[in-house]
């Protein structure tokens, strides 16, 4: 991308439906609630008014918001004959015991 350009960040995903990044939505309401919940507790309990958990919430609601405008990202595969070291995530060939950027064992899956 050359310099200044925008980079695109896609609305809609293939089938058209609008952009949903579950995982972003899901963990930014956890966030979101927990921060509330810190809030209230706060104002509740005789210990002062910190609001230390509203950031948390907001932060939270960032994230919701974020997950609801972004679409949800392609999964990452290795290039055919290839496969992903377990240590260093390179691409390695399949067949290798012993990765050569690393110099680590490779397991199989099933390890």
């Amino acid at each position: 991308m050359p310099w200044g350009e925008k980079a695109h960040i896609p609305l809609y995903n293939q089938s058209g439906s609008i952009a949903l990044y579950r995982g972003l939505v899901v963990s930014g309401a956890i966030l979101a609630v927990f921060g509330a919940f810190l809030v209230v507790t706060d104002l509740y309990v005789p210990l002062g008014v910190s609001l230390f958990g509203l950031p948390i919430s907001v932060t939270g609601g960032i994230m919701v918001v974020l997950g609801m405008l972004r679409a949800e990202p392609k999964p990452l595969e290795p290039e055919p004959g290839k496969k992903f070291c377990w240590y260093c995530m390179k691409q390695i060939s399949k067949e290798a015991e012993v990765c050569p950027e690393c110099s680590l064992p490779q397991h199989d899956a099933s390890d």
